[in-house]
């Protein structure tokens, strides 16, 4: 493992050539193309997913390549529920953690929940907020997105998605796995642009909940290189990390403007849950707290850091108790 002295070393060296060859943003491009996903953390890449009662499957639509990986799973009916998940190190440490019985529910709720995961990551992410939502009684239905996990295709940025995931949920509910009412979407991070475009494409969606939503691209694209890689984003001007987001989207031909969540929000008519952060540098609460509309509401949560925005915990959990109260009568 480099030493921080090798790595400062290493990254100066990576920038100094990236801007002696005026390659930057085609560098970038590349990254955000062939980088590979965030590995789980070690007790999530432990769980054996079978023993948690989910099945894998695959959606495979017809004359098409792109194959959907896929996990299925039915309501829990244990008492308890308990889990907790560290995520990240020293200043930018998150643990969340849920721990409920089955007598703390005031009720018991039914539907599919659709779970939806971010940029390089994969449907191994969202298993915990799986659990959670089976343990209210729910069914779920976990996806890769394309080009991630075991999903095929190339990525497509939350866009494209949506039809591919859109397909598969139609396919469910044809076989009668899944009933075409109570379907909840939701998405973290890229996951959530996504979950935003299947409820503009469907009539049956009872709610969407939305974990961190993606700014646009290039903005998302800038914010992690400043978290995550401080050094080359002070020494790269900002329009590079930028021209590399939308190099990236113009080879899987998307647009920019497809990326903007907030329109896409502020003209669906479904019952929307937004949680956020305002520790998150990715996804900034301030960029949605202007989100007004009467089927809308916005849950700002304290000191948690974008990865770990995927797993519900305690405050989120009462948060979704409250908002699904109102969208099941």
């Amino acid at each position: 493992m480099m030493t921080l002295k090798e790595t400062l070393i290493r990254t100066t060296i990576v920038a100094l050539i990236c801007l002696a060859t005026s390659a930057c943003s085609k560098r970038i491009a590349r990254f955000i193309e062939e980088a590979e996903n965030f590995a789980l953390d070690e007790e999530t890449s432990n769980i054996k997913v079978e023993d948690l009662g989910f099945k894998k499957d695959k959606y495979c639509p017809i004359k098409k390549n792109n194959c959907i990986s896929y996990y299925y799973g039915p309501p829990l009916t244990s008492n308890n529920l308990q889990y907790s998940v560290k995520f990240g190190e020293g200043d930018r440490k998150n643990i969340v953690g849920i721990n409920l019985s089955r007598n703390s529910l005031e009720r018991h709720y039914s539907g599919t929940v659709i779970l939806l995961h971010g940029f390089r990551t994969a449907k191994e992410f969202m298993l915990n907020s799986a659990l959670y939502f089976r343990f209210l009684g729910f069914q779920v239905v976990v996806p890769d997105l394309l080009g991630h996990g075991g999903s095929g295709g190339r990525r497509k940025y939350g866009v494209e998605d949506s039809k591919y995931i859109n397909n598969l949920i139609g396919s469910l509910i044809e076989e009668g796995v899944i009933n075409n009412g109570r379907i909840y979407i939701v998405g973290n991070s890229m996951g959530a642009l996504t979950a935003t475009y299947i409820s503009s494409l469907r009539k049956d969606i009872s709610g969407i909940i939305l974990l961190a939503p993606m700014p646009p691209f290039d903005e998302a694209v800038y914010n992690y290189a400043k978290r995550d890689h401080p050094l080359l984003s002070r020494i790269i001007p900002e329009k590079d990390f930028r021209k590399g987001a939308l190099l990236a989207l113009k080879k899987a031909k998307i647009n920019l403007n497809d990326t903007k969540i907030l329109p896409i929000i502020e003209s669906s008519q479904a019952p929307t849950l937004l949680i956020l952060s305002d520790s998150d540098k990715i996804s900034p609460y301030a960029d949605f707290e202007q989100l007004r509309n009467d089927n809308i509401k916005i849950i700002k949560i304290h000191d948690r850091y974008h990865p770990s925005m995927n797993t519900i915990g305690e405050v989120e959990h009462k948060a979704i108790i409250s908002w699904l109260n109102t969208t099941q009568n």
